[in-house]
């Protein structure tokens, strides 16, 4: 009969530690500083090789670079602390030469324009995130470099 509270006791243990739940991944603004492949926009995949387009995140100064497929991209990030993965990319400038992957280049930009928050792309890890627009579709996937 001494030993019922420590059997009860052993027990809750054991249960309670082998229901422990996986934590699913987040991803921060401080973690998109520095350079992400563009793999995938609009639900469609990227040929990374054919288009080249990238991003560079300053999380530091709030700035914006990259290859969106053909001319270089710059820009402004809006972050607050207080608003988690709400994000917006202002002035979004590009240089302006005519390339043979045009239409690719203007979906990409189109969709940069549209983006509103961030999000992990898996549940397994951090280095692919996914940006959304206001209707939550997704609009581009993004893998670290």
């Amino acid at each position: 009969m001494k030993y019922v509270p420590l059997i009860i006791l052993l027990t809750a243990i054991m249960l309670l530690t082998g229901c422990k739940s996986k934590k699913v991944p987040t991803v921060t603004y401080s973690d998109l500083y520095g350079s992400w492949s563009v793999i995938e926009v609009n639900g469609e995949k990227v040929n990374e090789e054919k288009t080249q387009q990238m991003l560079e995140f300053d999380t530091l100064r709030k700035l914006l670079s990259g290859n969106a497929g053909c001319n270089r991209l710059f820009g402004k990030i809006e972050y607050q602390e207080s608003q988690k993965n709400i994000i917006r990319f202002l002035q979004v400038s590009t240089t302006r030469m005519t390339c043979p992957q045009q239409k690719e280049e203007n979906d990409f930009l189109e969709a940069l324009k549209n983006v509103v928050r961030f999000a992990p792309e898996s549940v397994a890890t951090t280095d692919t995130i996914a940006f959304y627009g206001t209707n939550n579709a997704k609009l581009m996937v993004l893998r670290k470099k």
